[in-house]
């Protein structure tokens, strides 16, 4: 017969749902971190491209953004270390109420300084789910993560076991890193405040900062490359795929005009974001006009760069035209992201994925 008491019950499974929720936010930063350190997306020599690609959409104008830019190195790094420590002190439930407030504070000032792009702008940006880390954050604090299953319970309970062995009383019950004179409610008090104060100076750095000259931080020279999709009609299994050509290709550091040349038909692409990013004013050029949102009735294909914000939609028949700066050298992999395999799933089968057809690299020199 279970004897158990129906609240002792219930507050143990809303202390493992929390500690899981907080595991769950770990392994999510842990990817993250993944791709920050993965040599192949060279975060830190994209990162200041990445900062200008904010630049059109930030309500205050580009200056933080070019700002950021500026100083790429010590921003790039800064996002590293955090992004690092929030995965490992999630996971592991290390200084969890820290955590917390580090990544709380972290969150409010990336949505106080690209609030235009989260709220505004259609289609968002990667900092779109911030808001939502906030509440996370705040369901932690609030339900007392790290009391159980964390390395902080684990340091409590081996601390209360020694004091208690020093001075030979009863064993108090650990509460792992919540524990002490600072409780979670006077804590939490901590981290709503942190939270304001964060966002409001995100949101006063987008307003203060004075812009600068359009040209100080962008690129000196222009180059030119042309690319074309079209249908291959060699013999093999390839014969029918479109094809981007060039695949891969090098253009040098600076301003780069692109053109693609799309002589494929248009696809009714119904769950397209055709949101244009990473562009010199968010927009392409279709046919000669200007266009930050493109009709997801006439695409095609797409030209994506994830480590450069870049998103360029193609629709078939069409000439499209974009402007990009590239900041310093690296190798970058492009994606076509339009359903277009030739197989039962357009999603997986080739040529989607497939080097040499729907995606290579760009090297910038």
């Amino acid at each position: 017969m279970d004897n158990a008491n129906p609240a002792d019950t219930a507050a143990r499974r809303a202390s493992i749902t929390i500690e899981l929720l907080r595991i769950g936010v770990g392994l999510v930063w842990a990817l993250n971190f993944i791709f920050i350190v993965a040599p192949g997306n060279n975060f830190f020599g994209g990162f200041g491209q990445i900062a200008l690609s904010f630049a059109p959409t930030s309500l205050g104008g580009p200056a933080l953004a070019q700002f950021v830019a500026t100083n790429a190195t010590f921003f790039s790094w800064l996002v590293a270390i955090v992004t690092g420590y929030l995965a490992f002190g999630f996971i592991l439930g290390l200084t969890t109420r820290w955590v917390c407030l580090v990544g709380g504070i972290f969150s409010a000032v990336l949505l106080g300084t690209q609030i235009g792009s989260t709220f505004v702008f259609p289609g968002g940006t990667d900092v779109g789910e911030h808001p939502l880390y906030l509440l996370i954050y705040v369901v932690l604090v609030f339900g007392g993560a790290g009391q159980a299953y964390s390395v902080d319970h684990w340091i409590a309970g081996a601390w209360a076991r020694r004091r208690a062995a020093v001075s030979a009383r009863p064993r108090p019950s650990p509460g792992g890193f919540w524990a002490g004179s600072l409780n979670v409610q006077f804590f939490a008090v901590y981290f709503v405040a942190g939270i304001i104060i964060a966002f409001g100076i995100g949101a006063g750095l987008m307003l203060a900062l004075p812009p600068s000259s359009p040209t100080p931080t962008g690129p000196t020279t222009t180059s030119y490359e042309n690319l074309s999709i079209s249908i291959n009609n060699s013999s093999g299994p390839s014969n029918g795929w479109p094809q981007y050509t060039l695949s891969n290709f090098t253009v040098p550091t600076g301003r780069v005009v692109f053109t693609i040349t799309d002589n494929d038909s248009p696809t009714n692409w119904s769950s397209c974001p055709c949101v244009v990013t990473g562009t010199g004013g968010s927009v392409e050029s279709i046919n000669g006009t200007p266009t930050h949102i493109v009709s997801s009735a006439n695409v095609a294909h797409t030209f994506n760069i994830p480590s450069l914000g870049l998103s360029i939609y193609s629709p078939g028949q069409s000439v499209v035209q974009f402007t990009v700066d590239l900041l310093g050298p690296g190798t970058f992999q492009w994606f076509c992201m339009a359903p277009c395999g030739a197989g039962g799933n357009p999603y997986s089968t080739p040529p989607m994925g497939t080097p040499g057809f729907m995606t290579g690299t760009m090297t910038v020199s």
